[in-house]
């Protein structure tokens, strides 16, 4: 068998005024960017750099002039690898969807933002980058629904690791007064500043929710099956997700943070004295995801078989509102920003027959 690629979708869809009597096949080549501003990302946005990510979609779907079909979608990622999936469902109207996408990128230095140990010890406000400049994340996504004809109802559930902007606690009791390693009156500490916001390289957000998907490519095959003419328009397509979201800290943040207060403590001559780091999970009962798609598509019949292809932009928008648990440590503590907001965008091409 080969091995696992980047997603699954089986659903089984039922008889509609529009039913396709043909077996359904479709390959979806998308290019995307993510982009991240607020809930953090703003004041470091020149350190954190995305690189464009592709994504092929493979889509079968078994005819649907019968009480029960069964559809099977999957997604190929940048090696061309694909899982040959079996669907064991064989009832009319639900719909099951997964799929899996990379988000890539790396890290660079600037005034405000430095590598662990790094950075200045009598600067007061100085990001922590990861250790690590280049970062691979990823985007999975799962749905199980209804097709009520044109649209899909169901739950879904998001699963993205990609970077945090967390935002720390360092306890520290801060002196003013004469500094004997700036030679100046100022705020400093006899240790050493810590950095007061860190990035979290393997955030973990999962968000769960009520969901509805709009396909009006996949309706156009539908129309032209029944109507047996073309159809040639502008569309808009969606996925929409509402309900909770969840984010756990990766583990990597916290030894970074370790070393660069030992390093900072080091410098002025105090070595042994870093300090730990606690990242608070946190809980969001508010989260609203949108995956769009706009563009133009054409299908067509040709003799037996039905032929179509679309193209547009895509893009998708989350945003989340997180309380963080509490935490307890005996150094210092961080947590991500209330409002969490991120955005993504990119260019895709789909093409698809009906025999």
């Amino acid at each position: 068998m080969l091995r696992y690629s980047l997603a699954l979708v089986v659903g089984i869809v039922s008889t509609n005024v529009l039913a396709l009597d043909k077996q359904f096949f479709s390959i979806k080549h998308t290019e995307f960017t993510p982009y991240h501003d607020d809930g953090g990302y703003s004041a470091i946005s020149d350190s954190i750099e995305f690189d464009s990510s592709s994504f092929r979609e493979l889509m079968y779907q078994s005819p649907t002039d019968k009480a029960f079909s069964i559809q099977i979608s999957g997604l190929l990622n940048a090696k061309n690898e694909f899982e040959e999936m079996k669907a064991a469902f064989d009832w009319g109207g639900i719909v099951l969807v997964a799929s899996n996408g990379t988000i890539e990128g790396s890290f660079k230095e600037t005034d405000e933002a430095r590598l662990p140990g790094n950075q200045d010890p009598d600067e007061l406000f100085q990001t922590m980058l990861p250790s690590e400049t280049e970062f691979k994340g990823e985007s999975q996504f799962f749905a199980i629904g209804y097709d009520r004809g044109g649209s899909i109802v169901g739950l879904g559930y998001t699963r993205t690791v990609a970077p945090v902007v967390l935002s720390v606690s360092t306890r520290q009791q801060y002196e003013f007064g004469y500094n004997p390693y700036t030679g100046k009156y100022e705020n400093y500490h006899p240790e050493g500043t810590y950095p007061w916001e860190a990035v979290d390289a393997e955030g973990t957000i999962e968000q769960l929710g009520l969901w509805v998907r709009l396909d009006p490519f996949k309706k156009a095959f539908e129309e032209v099956g029944k109507n047996g003419q073309s159809v040639g328009e502008l569309f808009f397509a969606a996925d929409v997700m509402t309900g909770i979201a969840q984010y756990t800290p990766g583990d990597k943040v916290k030894e970074d943070y370790a070393n660069a207060t030992e390093q900072a403590a080091a410098a002025r001559g105090r070595p042994g004295e870093g300090t730990t780091l606690e990242v608070a999970s946190a809980t969001s009962l508010i989260t609203n995801r949108l995956t769009y798609a706009t563009g133009v598509h054409g299908v067509f019949p040709i003799a037996d078989a039905i032929v179509g292809a679309s193209l547009g932009v895509e893009g998708t928008l989350s945003v989340n509102l997180f309380e963080s648990d509490p935490v307890f440590g005996s150094g210092a503590d961080a947590e991500m920003s209330t409002e969490s907001f991120s955005m993504g965008y990119g260019f895709f091409l789909r093409v698809a027959a009906a025999y």
